[in-house]
C-alpha cells in the first residue's frame, strides 16, 4: 500500500503533497537569492518543469518507503506553494535531517519555523523518530535563528553535501514539549 504525504495544518500553514499542478509555482528554486545556501544553487527554469513529474513520483516513493519526505509549504488563507519543508535521511549518515526552504517574500515572518516544529513534531510523533538533525552553511545566519527556535542544539561542525556546515540536533525528549501540529487525515 502506497503511504502518501498526510496534510498537516499549523496556525497559518498547510503542509500537504506536491503534485504535478506545482511545477509552475516552484519556479522560486531558480532564484539565486532563494538558492544561495543550497548545494548546487539556482536550478534551470526550463528544466525545472520538465523533470517536476519525476521529482514528485520520487517524493512519493520516499514517503512509502520512510514513512517521511517533503511537503509543499503553503499559506493556509493563501493556497499557493511558498516553499517546501520535510524529514529525510542525511546522506551518508544515520541522521534523519529536517529541512526547509521558502520562496524571499515569506522570509522573516516565522513561517520557516512554523513548518519545522511542525516536521520535528510529525517526525517524532508519527514518524516514531528519536532524534533528528538540521544543517546549515555557516554563512546561513537565518537557517541557523530556525534550528534554534525550534529548539534544536548545536552539535558542532560536519561536512555535508560537500560543504562544511554547522549541525543542530532535537532528541524526542525535548521535541515531544513542542506544540503538536494537527494532521488532516483525510485522504491519506
Amino acid at each position: 500500500m502506497a503511504v502518501t504525504a498526510p496534510t498537516i495544518e499549523t496556525e497559518r500553514l498547510r503542509l500537504r503533497a506536491f503534485d504535478e499542478s506545482d511545477a509552475a509555482a516552484v519556479q522560486f528554486y531558480a532564484d539565486p537569492d532563494v538558492m544561495r545556501f543550497i548545494p548546487g544553487g539556482a536550478r534551470d527554469r526550463a528544466s525545472l518543469e520538465s523533470r517536476f513529474g519525476a521529482q514528485v513520483a520520487a517524493a512519493r516513493e520516499l514517503w512509502s518507503r520512510d514513512g517521511f519526505g517533503i511537503w509543499a509549504v503553503e499559506l493556509k488563507n493563501f493556497g499557493k506553494v511558498i516553499g517546501h519543508c520535510g524529514l529525510q535521511h542525511l546522506p551518508g549518515s544515520q541522521d534523519i535531517e529536517v529541512f526547509y526552504l521558502l520562496d524571499k517574500p515569506y522570509w522573516n515572518q516565522g513561517i520557516a519555523t512554523e513548518a519545522a516544529k511542525a516536521a520535528l513534531a510529525f517526525g517524532f510523533e508519527r514518524a516514531g523518530l528519536s532524534r533528528i538533525v538540521a544543517i546549515a552553511m555557516p554563512d546561513n545566519v537565518a537557517s541557523q535563528r530556525v534550528m534554534q527556535k525550534a529548539d534544536m542544539l548545536y552539535e558542532g561542525m560536519a561536512h555535508h553535501y560537500g560543504c562544511d556546515c554547522v549541525k543542530y540536533a532535537l532528541t524526542r525528549e525535548v521535541g515531544a514539549k513542542q506544540k503538536p501540529a494537527r494532521a488532516n487525515e483525510g485522504g491519506n
